[in-house]
């Protein structure tokens, strides 16, 4: 059990790691690019929404794990050490929630299917995310480093 539970917590700190990989490559004036015709979903508003989703799965699980946080709100500033800051905290909660969903058999309050598919829909959200982000960082001539283009996929690396 020690060894699953090991490999379902370096998963989540991977997928994490991603994040940290993106944020770190990106400037400033990126957090605002966005493809949508109206302003809306730019890469600083999709960074915060990932952590929003954190933020709500952990309230639903427990209140007091978020007790000290809030929302991140579509006219808060967005910059990158503050997007840092909310995801290395968030993602320290995830992996203490996933830990607790381990050792109760695999039950997630708040999350009926379980610990395993709570991990898998947070990945699947979040690269969804990576992946808009990074198709918007193109689209707005926002040269990616290689590492960002294939980085994110060396998984034995991150």
């Amino acid at each position: 059990m020690e060894t699953i539970k090991k490999q379902i917590l370096e998963t989540w700190f991977i997928n994490h790691r991603t994040n940290l990989k993106l944020l770190n490559s990106i400037t400033e004036e990126s957090l605002a690019f966005t493809t949508s015709k109206r302003g809306g979903g730019g890469v600083g508003h999709q960074l915060a929404h990932l952590y929003n989703v954190r933020y709500w799965k952990l309230e639903r699980f427990d209140k007091n794990m978020v007790s000290d946080l809030a929302t991140i709100k579509a006219s808060d500033e967005k910059t990158i050490p503050f997007l840092i800051d909310c995801h290395n905290i968030t993602a320290d909660l995830v992996a203490e929630m996933l830990k607790k969903g381990i050792e109760n058999d695999g039950q997630v309050k708040g999350f009926k299917r379980g610990v395993v598919p709570l991990l898998g829909y947070f990945i699947h959200h979040e690269a969804h995310h990576r992946g808009n982000i990074l198709l918007t960082l193109k689209r707005c001539s926002f040269k990616l480093p290689d590492d960002l283009k294939y980085g994110l996929w060396e998984w034995n690396k991150i």
